[in-house]
């Protein structure tokens, strides 16, 4: 197989000719970003390599260097290559430049002293022989445009392939189709001559114009063959792909994609380019689009490569996932004054493409509400509830990025906070380490957070004893001291008052009451135990449950005491962080 491992993009659309390098590319690459980064042109950056006549200097070429002009205005796209097919039982590594600024015979350089490989003619031939670049976008093409050049690109080559008796049917024709535009050639002078007497009132008039009749001699087979086949999808009424939603049009061009890739290209290698797979799919379809993915870039043979747009929430879901490689696009903006330029100061925008970190990773998944739901994160805090994980995010709030943190659920945030649900607690931590030990064979790093109450010892003590099933799980469980809650943690006393005087209305008229209560029985309680004491005595309609979730959500974070348990968490999960 021949695969692209790095990818260089200078002066194309909204990239510069700034270093926008990509690295470390695999069988199946994510783009992800958010709108109008750039994410796209990723993706045509990589077919305009393959493809360099279709190349629009209007709409391609970067817009600052429309401004600027200069000797190196066009894109210059630079591939690296980890070959095993240039020389037999010989891995080779090389770059191949795509200088858009150069004549059409000079377009393609390299690195390599391969004969095969040794000017651009050549290198022009060893791509097409060695590759097939498919591009399917969602905006540069309607969708039933795609579907055609499907058809008219590959459906010939198919039968061809396939049936024997249709190959040399179409070698036949092609010969006589020559023979036809030879014949026409020859003869085209009388039929000129005779119409140039038509034109004598132009002549007569001084406009010098004379009819000239030209013959394209490039025009496919598939042309003539292909004009009157559509493809239409069977669901009792055989309607045309347009007839259909953009769903099913979507996912059929896609499906359509793989299937004429594997049957006509498979000595090949195939770079497929989907630009956001799962527009206009409902997520069943999405899961399945990408489940096919998977079992193509899986398949023991595989010589395909994938690049993939996607805002999915399905893609983005395997960010763990070895198979692939993530990527996230931003764009860097800035005022730059050009002296070619009209404008005093212009805007410069350009793309900046980042393999995922651990921080990236984190920012992501966070914008699409992920971050607590990926299935194989590495790293994941397992708390008793809804408000310890409050506490934790905001203990955790200056880290470049944090652990996923989990705990029960019941259906989501509103409901997770309402004071009516009483959480299951220490109860539910062994059911969650044994779903996260059957979901995903992933090594993780756990650290579970329990109250210092009996049960928060109880369940310490149970998972400790059960820490050798869980073989790839590196586990630290930290109980709390003397029966104390997480509340009695990260609220010293002024802390704790200035809040419920915030959360509740009883407790602001009370203030005095409660300072003067806990001056007296500090020694005989943690904070929480006696101000649940101070609500019984005076009848205080505050249930448990809302107090906390209140609390939570109401403390000041920049006055918490957050030191005892970020020590232990840097020293679990930061350890390689300057601290």
């Amino acid at each position: 197989m021949i695969k692209i491992s790095r990818l260089k993009i200078s002066n194309f659309r909204s990239f510069t000719n700034e270093e926008n390098t990509i690295d470390e590319l695999d069988v199946l690459n994510i783009f992800a970003g958010r709108n109008n980064v750039g994410k796209t042109n990723v993706l045509r950056a990589i077919n305009l390599f393959f493809n360099p006549k279709s190349y629009n200097p209007s709409i391609d070429r970067n817009a600052i260097k429309e401004i600027t002009k200069g000797a190196s205005k066009d894109p210059v796209i630079t591939v690296d290559f980890i070959d095993d097919e240039l020389e037999s039982g010989k891995e080779s590594k090389y770059q191949i430049y795509c200088n858009l600024n150069k004549e059409d015979s000079e377009i393609y350089k390299t690195n390599s002293k391969h004969a095969k490989l040794n000017s651009s003619s050549k290198i022009k031939k060893y791509l097409n022989a060695k590759f097939k670049c498919v591009y399917l976008s969602t905006t540069d093409q309607d969708l039933s445009s795609q579907a055609f050049s499907l058809l008219n690109d590959m459906v010939l080559e198919y039968f061809k392939k396939k049936h024997k008796k249709i190959k040399q049917t179409v070698e036949e024709f092609e010969k006589q189709y020559g023979l036809l535009l030879g014949i026409f050639k020859e003869h085209i002078n009388d039929i000129e001559s005779d119409l140039d007497n038509e034109f004598k009132l132009f002549r007569e008039n001084h406009i010098e114009i004379k009819p000239k009749l030209v013959i394209d001699d490039k025009a496919k087979i598939t042309e003539f063959l292909l004009k009157n086949i559509s493809l239409k999808l069977d669901d009792d009424y055989a309607q045309i792909i347009d007839a259909k939603g953009a769903g099913v049009q979507r996912t059929s061009v896609i499906l359509l994609t793989f299937f004429l890739l594997n049957e006509i290209f498979q000595k090949h290698n195939r770079i497929i380019l989907l630009d956001e797979p799962e527009a206009f799919l409902y997520p069943l379809l999405t899961t399945g689009l990408k489940d096919s993915i998977l079992e193509l870039v899986n398949n023991e043979d595989n010589k395909s490569q994938l690049f993939i747009t996607t805002h999915s929430r399905e893609f983005l879901k395997e960010v763990n996932n070895s198979i692939f490689s993530f990527y996230n696009i931003s764009q860097s903006k800035r005022e730059q004054s050009y002296q070619r330029s009209k404008n005093e100061f212009d805007i410069v925008k350009n793309s900046v493409v980042s393999k995922f970190t651990n921080e990236i990773k984190n920012q992501v998944l966070k914008n699409y509400g992920l971050l607590d739901e990926v299935d194989d994160h590495n790293e994941i805090i397992i708390c008793e509830g809804k408000t310890d994980k409050n506490y934790i995010e905001y203990i955790l709030d200056s880290k470049p990025y944090r652990p996923q943190i989990r705990y029960e659920k019941y259906q989501n945030n509103e409901n997770d906070l309402n004071y009516n649900f009483i959480g299951k607690g220490t109860q539910s931590v062994l059911p969650i380490l044994v779903y996260l030990d059957k979901v995903s064979q992933v090594h993780r790093k756990i650290f579970i957070l329990l109250d210092g109450d009996k049960s928060g010892k109880e369940a310490k003590a149970k998972i400790n004893s059960e820490k050798s099933k869980f073989r790839n799980f590196e586990i630290e469980v930290y109980s709390l001291d003397n029966d104390k809650e997480i509340e009695d943690m990260v609220f010293d006393e002024s802390l704790l008052i200035e809040t419920l005087k915030k959360t509740s209305k009883d407790f602001l008229e009370r203030e005095q009451g409660f300072v003067d209560f806990l001056y007296r029985k500090r020694e005989q309680g943690n904070l929480i135990d006696l101000t649940k004491k101070f609500i019984e005595y005076h009848d205080i309609d505050y249930p448990e449950g809302r107090m906390k979730s209140e609390l939570s959500q109401n403390i000041d974070r920049d006055r918490m005491n957050k030191e005892w348990l970020l020590d232990k968490l840097n020293s679990f999960f930061y350890s390689d962080e300057v601290v």
